[in-house]
């Protein structure tokens, strides 16, 4: 599969929407954002996560396209909960596409903004019964963190912290 992964642009953000509303109804227990949330959000927060993605921004979002079509994504941010550390969030690959190795790409071009930031540690939360994300994160060199913690208010499906150091 010859799929090019490449930093977002500041006016793609039609296109990021239109990627994260498939991520979100794919796969709705998998993040903490909801479709039905998200799909009402202006576009002025869609352009701002393009801009802030881009280069030049304080985060990256790295989309993975095949011919044309958007099949993939990653970003990467400073972590808001946990100051001086980088979180991996909206980690999605195309159901097409898995299988494939893209979903280590992604995590490594995220892992390399991160280490180039200076950041010590990259964290992520993953749904603790997807075993094929969980395996995917183990192999690339992310350790269990604990402790469960419930997906979001309400939710029954429990997520797991996860771990990597990132030596600079």
């Amino acid at each position: 599969m010859a799929v090019e992964l490449r930093r977002i642009r500041d006016d793609e953000w039609s296109e990021l929407r239109d990627l994260r509303l498939r991520a979100l109804s794919d796969a709705p227990d998998a993040f903490t954002a909801t479709y039905e949330r998200e799909v009402e959000e202006p576009e002025q927060l869609w352009r701002g996560w393009a801009a802030d993605g881009a280069e030049g921004g304080s985060s990256i979002t790295v989309v993975a396209v095949d011919d044309g079509r958007w099949i993939g994504m990653a970003m990467g941010a400073p972590h808001r909960d946990h100051p001086g550390e980088a979180g991996l969030f909206a980690m999605w690959v195309d159901p097409v596409a898995r299988g494939s190795g893209l979903a280590g790409r992604l995590v490594e071009e995220v892992v390399r903004w991160a280490r180039s930031g200076g950041f010590p540690v990259l964290r992520l939360r993953v749904t603790g019964n997807n075993d094929a994300a969980v395996r995917l994160y183990e192999r690339v060199g992310f350790s269990d963190e604990g402790p469960r913690i419930p997906l979001r208010e309400g939710s029954d499906v429990m997520t797991m912290t996860m771990t990597m150091g990132l030596s600079v």
